[in-house]
């Protein structure tokens, strides 16, 4: 199952895509994300450090539930969305 988040912060687009990680017998589920930021048309470019898309993961985390996994990965591109303005 996989669970997509769509959420608007500062002028960026963010979509995070969540999915369930396939665990052996006995063992948690976990979940891992990946997150896209991308700055809205109507943003000025030059406002930003870098107003590429911006690409996020959980990298080797993984999380127990898919809402945990979702908001840690929110609360983190909304960190850098921050460091990226002018």
């Amino acid at each position: 199952m996989t669970l997509i988040i769509r959420e608007t912060y500062r002028g960026w687009d963010i979509t995070v895509q969540c999915s369930h990680i396939s665990s052996k017998v006995n063992h948690p589920s976990r979940y891992a994300a990946v997150a896209l930021a991308e700055l809205q048309p109507m943003e000025d470019p030059a406002q930003w450090v870098d107003p590429r898309v911006q690409v996020l993961s959980t990298g080797g985390r993984s999380f127990p539930t898919g809402d945990l996994c979702v908001g840690t990965l929110v609360a983190e591109a909304k960190q850098l969305i921050d460091a990226l303005r002018k």
